[in-house]
């Protein structure tokens, strides 16, 4: 069974999952969280031990870089503690992939950093195409066909046209079965991103 943490929305989410969702645990905007605790509880509920997981499914952004920390840093420490392979699943792709598999379109996330700028990845055939860093808080893709627009912006923050904005911020646990070919596990400690360099074809 794997755990999956999200966090790059700013609106943690805990998810169980052995090829179905077990347990979808979904926390309030900007919230705190104690892991371990909301780990004990979604795995009571679920009626599952620690024993259970075997993969740390863990989200590395780029977005909310204090709570992608957190739960990184936890997932680092469970992985070590319990000999567990911990998986990194950036926030483009995973926002991109689900949305492309679920509307048909190529997907440009956005996803919010400081002081109104943006990082931004555009997801096409189930990659990253093409991504990067707006400071003005002005995305422009050289992509111009249509597409799905998700992520934490408002239109007024990218150029682009015949776009669907989808109010989709955070993925539902049910996305993992279409992230899939995405969950690869890392060689040794996580570390959440802080920017989109080097994600482009990953």
């Amino acid at each position: 069974m794997m755990l999956f943490l999200q966090t790059s929305s700013g609106q943690p989410s805990l998810v169980l999952w052995e090829d179905r969702v077990v347990i979808e645990q979904n926390y309030g905007q900007m919230r705190r969280l104690d892991y371990g605790t909301a780990l004990s509880a979604a795995l009571q509920t679920a009626g599952r031990t620690l024993a259970d997981i075997s993969d740390i499914i863990v989200d590395t952004g780029p977005g909310r870089l204090g709570s992608t920390r957190t739960a990184v840093a936890f997932a680092n420490g469970l992985s070590y503690a319990r000999g567990l392979p911990v998986v990194p699943l950036n926030s483009i792709i995973m926002l991109g992939a689900y949305a492309e598999a679920s509307h048909g379109k190529p997907c440009l996330v956005l996803r919010s950093a400081a002081r109104k700028q943006y990082h931004w990845g555009l997801v096409q055939d189930g990659k990253i195409s093409e991504a990067g860093f707006a400071p003005d808080g002005v995305i422009a893709p050289r992509y111009k066909g249509p597409l799905v627009v998700a992520g934490d912006a408002t239109p007024e923050h990218a150029h682009v046209r015949n776009a669907v904005w989808l109010a989709l911020n955070a993925v539902p646990g049910e996305a993992l079965a279409v992230l899939v070919p995405h969950l690869k596990p890392a060689r040794g400690p996580v570390v959440p991103l802080t920017d989109t360099g080097g994600l482009t074809y990953g």
